[in-house]
């Protein structure tokens, strides 16, 4: 195995392998303790204690990423990680220490190929942090691309081929559906979604065909240029996620994922994001399998505001099935749900959509868009689909979430004991951690969206 590190003119030297530091803890909580990812004591190859690289350090030792991996690679926490290009992981493990820092460059991105895996697990105390090359500089959106992952799982367009690559996109999809694309646990993706060309951006993490062994715990992508997570196909399980400021969508699903997520927190800038939830099945044919169905359960979806211009909170089209429960929508700026085509109707009156134990908190609307252009008319009016919602299970208007705070940069999501949310969650289904409250955080117990290898929005 290699191990990169040192500094930019040794980048070809190879190293022995050590162990990861802190992998006896790897994410078995759910992120409580305190700690800040830089500074903190790790072990060098011969087992003596050193510090992880600090980034706010302008002496700490760099290290470019190679554009090709090839083969088991170590990026150890002793230097920062410099992505100058797409770096493309084309065939064994990265393993990436936990307390290391990765600087993205303009057009740079980190590409996990089909026959390759990414082992990035950090801890509470030193989680990853995969960040803009001007982090602590005036850092924007858009400052490098991001992190891609690429799996053989099944999707509904077959083998597809990769959004946001300018030059020979990869490409993904296939029979595996438990492909391992690798595990992802106390990582934080902050300043990604470099714009390739109009329109074709990066997101800040993006999921292709991704199976049911991949392991995603415990991340964050924060102030991203176009969607937060998007995932094309495949199926997995995620927990502890957390989206803040993310410019259009927060989580995005389409082309046949049928995966779960529980324990989300999202917040939207005041001026900028466009839906919560993106849930789409594959624009080319509305029936195509399999169909793209997620599940989510405890989330806390916290919108623009008033001086916002997109933000919603869930938009279904394309004949999607979705099942969204126990979860909170407030401070939205424009509608509750947005329903697209007949397609996503049927879906519905089928029952393979469910807002159950879900609340909508102020003033809502729920539309049916049926504009003219739709090949696919939705039958419903808006007033039957928030029928519909209300006789689903879902409080449709004029919930008070008991949020003490959704200020961006003051955020409190814990909600009040004994308010709405408390013991008002679904039942879930057994593959989810039983709740009984709606919303990320249990009003009963400790507040995990307030952790410190979480970076609060603002």
């Amino acid at each position: 195995m290699k191990r990169i590190t040192g500094l930019l003119a040794t980048l070809t030297l190879p190293f022995a392998l050590t162990a990861c530091p802190g992998d006896d803890a790897a994410g078995n909580d759910t992120g409580h303790d305190s700690g800040h990812g830089t500074g903190h004591d790790t072990a060098d190859e011969t087992g003596v204690a050193g510090e992880c690289a600090d980034p706010s350090d302008p002496n700490a030792p760099r290290t470019e990423v190679p554009l090709t991996i090839d083969g088991d690679t170590t990026l150890a926490c002793g230097e920062l990680h410099v992505l100058t290009g797409i770096s493309m992981v084309t065939r064994g493990t990265l393993t990436i220490e936990p307390g290391t820092t990765i600087l993205g460059g303009a057009g740079s991105a980190l590409v996990i190929d089909k026959a390759a895996r990414i082992q990035a697990e950090g801890t509470a105390e030193q989680p990853i942090v995969m960040t803009s090359i001007n982090a602590g500089n005036d850092p924007a959106r858009g400052d490098w691309g991001g992190l891609v992952l690429l799996g053989r799982a099944p999707t509904n367009v077959g083998t597809g081929v990769a959004e946001g690559f300018a030059d020979d996109p990869p490409s993904y999809g296939g029979d595996d559906a438990a492909h391992d694309c690798g595990t992802l646990r106390y990582l934080r993706v902050e300043w990604a979604g470099n714009e390739v060309s109009p329109g074709n951006e990066l997101n800040g993490i993006t999921f292709y065909a991704c199976g049911t062994e991949t392991t995603v715990d415990h991340v964050q992508v924060h102030m991203g240029l176009d969607d937060g997570i998007e995932m094309f196909g495949g199926a997995f399980a995620a927990s502890y996620v957390v989206i803040t400021g993310a410019a259009d969508d927060s989580i995005d699903c389409d082309q046949g994922f049928r995966g779960s997520l529980q324990h989300v927190m999202i917040q939207q800038d005041p001026t900028i994001g466009d839906n919560c939830l993106e849930w789409s099945n594959q624009g080319n044919d509305f029936s195509a399998t399999p169909l793209t169905g997620p599940s989510i359960a405890n989330m806390t979806c916290v919108g623009s505001g008033s001086s916002g211009d997109k933000s919603k909170g869930v938009t279904l089209k394309e004949g999607t099935q979705a099942r969204v429960w126990s979860s909170l929508f407030t401070n939205l700026t424009n509608d509750g749900v947005v329903m697209i085509n007949q397609a996503t109707q049927t879906q519905a009156e089928a029952g393979e959509i469910s807002f159950g134990g879900s609340q909508f908190c102020g003033a809502n609307t729920f539309v049916v868009d049926a504009s003219t252009d739709d090949p696919d008319p939705a039958g419903w009016t808006s007033e039957e689909l928030a029928a519909w919602i209300v006789a689903d299970g879902a409080g449709a208007t004029d919930r008070d979430c008991g949020l003490p705070s959704t200020a961006w940069g003051a955020a409190n999501l814990k909600p009040a004991a004994g308010s709405a949310p408390d013991g008002a969650g679904a039942m879930l289904p057994g593959n989810f951690e039983a709740t009984t409250y709606a919303g990320a955080v249990d009003p009963s117990g400790e507040d995990w969206t307030a952790a410190a290898w979480i970076t609060p929005a603002g």
